[in-house]
């Protein structure tokens, strides 16, 4: 099923969505422990030692299931997601850079990587729709 949205939430918005699906799935679920996954990254200078701090993506994670924009993912396929980002990144990494990935379970998204503009009007549609999707209402019926 296609999600069509107002931001691209997997490139550059993906943790504006995490968060606002985390306040709406924390009044669907009280009694989950929602965090979220994060794959971050540290591009350091070759020269100067200088180092850039990435977000690469984020994830929702409730028990074992894990959520972005494109729906809900086992850890298996999640971990496969992931390392095709990490790859990617890595991939536009530049010349004199070293790079380095991790993985983060938290309860916030550090203020840092809130640094660009993204549409509240669409972000709050958007979530509305996709917590309309079969996907997702199977996965909250599931869980509950």
């Amino acid at each position: 099923m296609e999600f069509k949205v107002g931001n691209d939430y997997q490139w550059g918005h993906c943790h504006f969505f995490a968060r606002y699906v985390k306040k709406v799935f924390e009044k669907l679920l009280p009694n989950k422990d929602i965090k979220f996954y994060l794959l971050l990254a540290s591009r350091i200078d070759d020269e100067d030692n200088e180092i850039d701090e990435v977000l690469i993506h984020a994830y929702l994670k409730i028990d074992n299931y894990y959520i972005d924009s494109e729906g809900v993912f086992d850890e298996k396929e999640t971990e496969r997601r992931v390392q095709e980002w990490a790859d990617v990144e890595k991939d536009l990494t530049p010349d004199g850079y070293d790079f380095d990935t991790w993985e983060e379970v938290t309860d916030e998204i550090p203020e840092i990587f809130f640094n660009r503009f993204c549409s509240n009007k669409h972000l709050k549609q958007d979530v509305e729709e996709f917590i309309k999707r079969p996907d997702i209402i199977q996965l909250l019926k599931k869980i509950k």
